[in-house]
């Protein structure tokens, strides 16, 4: 099941124009509205709840619905919190409106919309000219997080995992975006959930990207053991099109941007390609 629900809402996901109620960050900012009002930022409770109450309610929903009309409705429950979980409508629309401000030489409005794409380190260059390498490192990390991630956690654990992480990556963002007191735990548990998949995917890079540039380079991140994901996913993925800050800042915007985006659509493309060979073989259901 977890195959077919993941491949049903990447479809509907990328076919079907989907509003903000579609979108994970929309829930969850209710859910948090909520609990402030009741607890204090810095409780432990409000601490615990922000994390843990998605993640329960789903597994109750999954299992109130379990087995009914011959596993159907279960089936629904999987897909529409994969499609809620995968979602990323405000990255999409800031990427078009990006390319609409390259496409019109607007660099005051380039720099500020890739400012807004930026959720765990801020997008500062100083030339123009590799602000297209920055954000294409940029698009290639929500690319991990929003979708590679996501295979992982439904490998992992289904769709408790999924909501699980999506917790953690939300108020990741919030702190980034300082809507959110700074809790260390957060940073920790997820730099633990990410560490095998940020690395897996960073393989998947060299694998359909160039593999004699980007291998050393995954072989170097993956000996580093306290290397943040972003910087394993970003850098092998620069490797994998041949973009080394030289080659970024003599490149073209719009090119080197594109090339990153369209390494990360093949590189989600092989994950799910091996997953269906783990579902024909009998390792996942």
């Amino acid at each position: 099941m977890a195959l077919f629900s993941l491949l049903i809402a990447l479809i509907i996901e990328r076919t079907v124009d989907l509003d903000r109620r579609w979108q994970f960050q929309f829930w969850f900012d209710k859910n948090i509205t909520w609990l402030r009002s009741i607890f204090e930022q810095t409780s432990v409770s409000f601490q615990l709840l922000t994390v843990l109450l998605p993640t329960l309610l789903t597994y109750i929903l999954l299992n109130v619905f379990q087995g009914m009309l011959f596993g159907f409705l279960s089936l629904i429950c999987w897909v529409l919190i994969v499609l809620l979980c995968i979602g990323c409508l405000g990255y999409r629309q800031l990427y078009k409106k990006y390319l609409v401000s390259v496409c019109h030489n607007n660099i005051e409005s380039s720099y500020h919309l890739a400012a807004q794409l930026a959720d765990v380190n801020e997008i500062d260059v100083e030339n123009a000219n590799c602000l297209g390498t920055r954000v294409g490192r940029q698009l290639a990390w929500i690319n991990y997080r929003f979708y590679c991630a996501v295979v992982f956690m439904m490998i992992i654990g289904g769709p408790v995992a999924v909501v699980f992480y999506a917790s953690l990556r939300t108020l990741d963002l919030m702190m980034f975006q300082q809507r959110m007191v700074e809790l260390k735990y957060i940073k920790n548990i997820l730099f633990i959930l990410d560490w095998i998949p940020a690395r897996l995917v960073a393989l998947a890079y060299v694998l359909v990207g160039n593999f004699s540039n980007a291998i050393s380079v995954w072989l170097s991140v993956v000996s580093n053991v306290s290397l943040p994901a972003y910087d394993v996913v970003s850098k092998v993925a620069m490797a994998a099109e041949q973009m080394s800050k030289q080659q970024g800042d003599e490149g073209v915007c719009m090119q080197s941007t594109y090339r990153l985006v369209r390494l990360a659509k093949r590189t989600l493309t092989l994950l799910v390609g091996v997953m269906s060979f783990l579902t024909i073989f009998g390792y996942l259901i």
